[in-house]
């Protein structure tokens, strides 16, 4: 009994694994410090990294979204309904986006040329993701970054061929919203109207609201129609073409009730 004491006391006495006890704490410290910053540095790029993968998803969606309202917006289906995930952003219809076209219509029934003016509401369908949004406005979808730079993802049904120019003017009309994460749905319809102007000059479009800059660009892309950028600010943009000869102009103007639902 008395040699287990002496043991059990020499134990607690020696010093003998005091070096290996400091290193093991050593070890555990720096291992410790290390997960440390590597969490604070590695979360903003993990976190980068996940919402660039969110954007290019809804941008995605977005074009499905855009083929199957372009249909109702051209007469192809007098209603849709299009399924969209959300990412903790919000879902809505929104905006005061706008747009003028004017032209000068020579009438032959009338001494002199005719001026001409069609108007309408655009607004857009808008998805957010963290400080990224994303948009269908007026049969394109767009892309506004947080440093105010917008991107045209898919091109608007705008056409100029064969001695015609068609513009389609979708306009949002409904106000509905869903947030959080999950599936929501977005339900469409309209119906087309057409309004024609013959023997047309001068056609300028005028386009107001948030993503004028990436309409800026379309316009400036599309060299085989041939636009002029006459003025541009942060929330107005005027085009004209620049046509040689009269051409036929055909509005397409559809008002897409919208309801977005969770």
């Amino acid at each position: 009994m008395d040699k287990k004491i002496f043991k059990i006391n020499y134990f607690l006495n020696t010093n003998d694994a005091v070096a290996e006890v400091l290193d093991f704490v050593s070890i555990l410290g720096i291992l410790m410090l290390s997960f440390s910053l590597l969490a604070l540095s590695g979360y903003p790029v993990l976190k980068s990294a996940q919402e660039t993968r969110y954007v290019e998803n809804t941008r995605l969606s977005f074009i499905v979204l855009a083929e199957n309202m372009n249909k109702i917006a051209l007469g192809q289906a007098p209603s849709k309904s299009i399924e969209l995930k959300l990412y903790g952003g919000r879902l809505s219809t929104t905006g005061e986006s706008a747009i003028m076209i004017n032209a000068t219509v020579f009438n032959s029934s009338k001494p002199g040329n005719e001026n001409v003016s069609f108007s309408s509401e655009l607004r857009s369908i808008e998805n957010s993701v963290g400080d990224t949004v994303v948009a269908y406005e007026n049969t394109g979808v767009w892309i506004e970054y947080p440093n105010d730079v917008v991107l045209n993802a898919y091109k608007p049904l705008i056409i100029n061929q064969s001695g015609s120019l068609v513009i389609p003017i979708a306009r949002i009309t409904g106000n509905s919203s869903v947030g959080g994460n999950g599936m929501s749905r977005i339900k469409a319809e309209g119906e087309p109207k057409e309004t024609v102007w013959s023997n047309a000059s001068n056609i300028t479009v005028n386009i107001t609201g948030n993503y004028v800059a990436g309409w800026k660009g379309y316009f400036e892309k599309i060299d085989e129609m041939n636009w002029i950028i006459v003025s541009y600010t942060s929330g107005s943009l005027n085009v004209k073409l620049n046509a040689t000869q009269n051409i036929d102009v055909y509005i397409i103007n559809t008002n897409l009730y919208t309801e977005i639902e969770s």
